[in-house]
Order: structure tokens, then sequence, then C-alpha cells
């Protein structure tokens, strides 16, 4: 069975007004650690990463040290955003209320979940039969989970991704197999 590790990046250093360049935080460095030394590496075949620091960051330590290609792809990026959102958290939640509006200059989210979802499924069509992993942003993953099910997510939900997280989907039946659990309970 092809499974699909998808990877929440890890914590960041929230760093100037640009969110897509922010890197780790040491604590992140430490979670991406923790994250590479995992078994599960030895299944996945592929790792795609989101262009941002953040996400390449968060799985190049695995990549090195199993081998793995990595490959950035353009398409797995956060909600696109001209500047830094304040109050983030209040954001999100009129997001997910209000799908199709661009809040505050953000992508809306209908078109962030059509984005994330095509982009997750033809990395997949493109790999069969391959375990792959997929490294990418709390809210997308939230979107992608959700659009699986042909539903809309709950704040909570995205509350509830944890930084360096992982969920392992089937890719046949596209059933999670496995909900978010951070890298060090793995």
């Amino acid at each position: 069975m092809a499974q699909l590790y998808l990877i929440r990046h890890a914590r960041v250093q929230m760093m100037g007004d640009a969110p897509q360049r922010w890197s780790l935080s040491e604590e992140g460095q430490r979670e991406g650690g923790i994250l590479a030394r995992q078994n599960l590496w030895r299944e996945v075949e592929h790792i795609f990463s989101s262009p941002a620091p953040k996400s390449l960051q968060t799985v190049a330590p695995a990549a090195r040290r199993w081998g793995i290609p990595l490959t950035i792809v353009d398409c797995l990026h956060e909600l696109a955003r001209p500047q830094l959102v304040y109050n983030y958290e209040k954001i999100i939640t009129r997001i997910l209320a209000e799908p199709e509006a661009s809040i505050v200059g953000l992508e809306p989210a209908v078109q962030a979940a059509d984005r994330i979802t095509r982009c997750i499924k033809e990395l997949v069509a493109t790999h069969p039969e391959q375990t792959l992993a997929v490294a990418s942003h709390g809210l997308v993953l939230t979107l992608f989970l959700a659009q699986l099910e042909n539903r809309w997510p709950k704040v909570t939900e995205w509350r509830g991704v944890p930084f360096a997280g992982l969920a392992i989907l089937d890719t046949t039946t596209w059933h999670l197999i496995k909900g978010w659990s951070n890298a060090s309970e793995i």
C-alpha cells in the first residue's frame, strides 16, 4: 500500500514581515532533527516541500540522513499573502468562515484548498505506488484533508495540527491512516 506522509513545518523564528522567508527557530531545528531520526523515512521514496525555508529546513535533515530525493514544489505554499498578517488566528477564523473572500489580501481559502488538493493529487499520480512525504503548512494541509472528505474544516482542526506534525494517508483510498501527531510521538 502506497502512503502519503503529510508534514507540517517545525517552529519558526518570526523575523521580518515576510513569513514566506522565515527560517526555523532553535526549537524548530530540534524538532526537524527528531523527525529526521524516525524510522518512517525507511518507507519514503521522495520528499516534496513547499519553497518556504521553514518547510525545507524541516525535512532536509531527513532527506540527507536517509538519502531521499527532496524536490521543491511551488504549489505546496501557504495561503498567498502580500504582507505579514497581524492577529493571525482571528484572520484564519474569518478565512474559514468566509472561504470565498480575500481577507486582508490573503488568497481565498477555497482557492487555496483547490490548489493544494490538485497539487498533492498530481504528485501522487506522477509517482504511482510510491510512498511520498509532503512538507507544507498547517492551514493548507488542514484544507486538503477536509477536501478529501468533501467538507470544510473547523478552526479547531487547524489549531490541532502540531508543528513538525505528521499525518498519514493511504493514497489508494485517500483515507486517513493516522491523524496528526507530533514528531516526538511517532
